[in-house]
């Protein structure tokens, strides 16, 4: 088992594990239900499939993602919120407000 990396801050540790420029995006956009690799793709059209997959599973390591794989041909393989993934949610959500407030002429959502 690798030993666990220690923080001389707890934004520096927070910032490790949801921090960059995609784990955010893949969080928030399976915060409503579980999604297939492929549907995350769609709704994160920016993302290369090795950086979403890189991602996903650093995601998983620290234990905000689960991968749950179903028997079929193709296997089908999703990807949810753990509790632990969900206890981030309020976070983003606050982010996304304070965004929405402070930086709307800033923003051009397409979702």
């Amino acid at each position: 088992m690798p030993k666990k990396r220690m923080y001389v801050c707890p934004i520096e540790a927070a910032m490790d594990v949801i921090g960059g420029k995609w784990k955010p995006h893949i969080l928030w956009k399976i915060k409503d239900a579980p999604l297939r690799f492929g549907a995350i793709q769609e709704k994160l059209p920016a993302i290369s499939q090795k950086m979403l997959t890189r991602q996903l599973r650093a995601l998983e390591a620290d234990s905000l993602v689960s991968r749950t794989e179903y028997p079929g041909m193709p296997p089908r393989v999703e990807y949810a919120l753990t509790e632990r993934g969900q206890s981030v949610i309020p976070i983003l959500s606050s982010l996304k407000d304070w965004a929405d407030e402070e930086l709307a002429d800033q923003i051009n959502e397409h979702e």
